[in-house]
């Protein structure tokens, strides 16, 4: 966060130290700031509610924000860090206590593409409101500068999962709501009565889960359509799974675009389980 300020601050003050002049006599007036020009806090919120409008509707970048969108005390608090944030890094009184941006995107596998997504839809905003060339483009550029500490480059699914003990973690969870379901907990009734055969279950759907999002585990199991034959799951079963399996993706905080991606290679098998 200093290190980021202290970008902020080194160009906000280039931009306050240029003075204008019409001749020797004349008095020095100095240039307004970038936040004046913008129009101060109002200009400021209206911008970003407006950007917040375009994420949440920007397919290449939303999976990012679902978690903010879905809580509205998480959103009003991302809302309100932003507009302190540009008011701050602009010259205004706002003070931005939010976390610095390396730490605030660790682990969210943010490619450029997505950064250049985000530049994209402030940028729109900006147009919106009729932002002048001159603010727009020194407000992008001071964006610009915090690139580096919010790209990470690619990263798969399973990374951003944390990983074997990760993935165990949330399936040693998933069993244990599944066998309180009762909508579906009798498909597991006789591996949940065999302590071996439940581990295999276990060990299964790790490896399962590893491999499916580019781990190094390999899933040794029956097909899904064999593994299924017989059992007569309908779509409400599998339904109940899927709950299951977001409820535990949810205690330990998977971020939504991993959530969102390892719940579409589940639904990605649902034609091989139901019915069979």
């Amino acid at each position: 966060m200093k290190k980021t300020m202290q970008l902020w601050g080194a160009f906000l003050m280039a931009g306050m130290l240029v003075f204008t002049s019409c001749s020797k006599d004349d008095e020095v007036v100095p240039v307004k700031s970038l936040y004046d020009r913008l129009g101060g806090n109002a200009a400021i919120s209206a911008v970003i509610d407006q950007f917040i409008t375009n994420v949440a509707g920007d397919a290449r970048i939303n999976a990012f924000f679902a978690d903010a969108a879905g809580d509205p005390a998480r959103l009003t608090r991302l809302r309100n860090n932003l507009i302190n944030q540009v008011g701050m890094a602009t010259g205004g009184m706002e003070k931005y206590s939010g976390l610095d941006m390396k730490t605030a995107h660790k682990g969210m596998g943010i490619e450029e593409s997505h950064f250049n997504a985000l530049v994209e839809d402030l940028s729109l905003s900006l147009d919106k409101f009729k932002v002048p060339a001159t603010e727009k483009t020194e407000l992008l550029t001071a964006l610009a500068t915090m690139k580096g500490d919010i790209v990470e480059g690619p990263t798969s699914v399973y990374v951003r999962l944390g990983g074997n003990p990760a993935i165990t973690a949330v399936i040693d969870d998933f069993i244990g709501k599944v066998a309180a379901d009762t909508r579906i907990n009798a498909f597991f009734a006789a591996a949940a009565a065999d302590p071996a055969r439940l581990n295999r279950l276990k060990l299964n759907l790790v490896n399962q889960v590893g491999q499916a999002s580019g781990g190094p585990e390999k899933y040794s199991g029956l097909d899904m359509k064999t593994a299924h034959k017989g059992m007569n799951i309908t779509d409400a079963h599998f339904n109940a799974l899927v709950e299951d399996l977001n409820a535990s993706l949810i205690k330990f905080k998977v971020e939504s675009r991993t959530k969102i991606q390892l719940l579409t290679v589940l639904a990605s098998l649902k034609g091989d389980i139901v019915g069979q």
